[in-house]
């Protein structure tokens, strides 16, 4: 009886085997990017895709909100506001209102010293009376603030000031950096 122990009995891959199997997976690799390139190219291959098409000419203006929309749109007027420095500090502001329609946009940027210990800058409306628009977001030397609500400022308060605040909602204005007017 033969040894069988002593006989190797697991083949060798040859270098052809090797070399068709190589191909066989590169071929997958490529047959799937291609697939993949041209489901991005055909807009994702998503059946959730969004067609846009110009609007038939029969629709009508609609209300909303109380006002009609005609066929211009909306008119929104947009005015900016001029700075003075008040507090010496080389502090600068840019600031901008939209309002029509009954809504109202306030966009205030500017560029102000660091404030120390805790301190925070606050934008005010000055009209009829002082509004608080709300503390301004940022840090080191710049900062801005966003404030939107119904249109009842566009009128009436054609000021805006910017103090450093050194107490915390008091509700009152504290140390003047910037004044300015629409």
């Amino acid at each position: 009886m033969r040894d069988l122990a002593q006989q190797n009995l697991t083949k060798r891959p040859d270098a052809r085997s090797a070399r068709i199997k190589i191909l066989i997976i590169a071929a997958i690799v490529v047959g799937a990017i291609f697939v993949i390139k041209s489901r991005f190219a055909s807009g994702g291959g998503s059946s959730l895709s969004v067609i846009l098409q110009n609007a038939p000419n029969s629709l009508k203006a609609v209300s909303y909100g109380g006002s009609s929309v005609s066929e211009k749109g909306v008119e929104l007027m947009t005015e900016s506001a001029d700075f003075r420095d008040i507090s010496g500090d080389n502090a600068k502001a840019t600031a901008a209102r939209t309002y029509g329609d009954g809504s109202f946009a306030l966009t205030v940027n500017a560029t102000l010293p660091d404030p120390k210990g805790g301190d925070k800058y606050q934008v005010w409306l000055v009209g009829e009376e002082v509004v608080d628009a709300g503390i301004m977001d940022g840090a080191k030397n710049s900062w801005s603030l966003v404030f939107r609500d119904k249109d009842k400022y566009s009128s009436a308060y054609n000021q805006i000031w910017i103090t450093r605040e050194i107490t915390t909602n008091d509700g009152k204005p504290e140390k003047h950096i910037l004044e300015g007017s629409f």
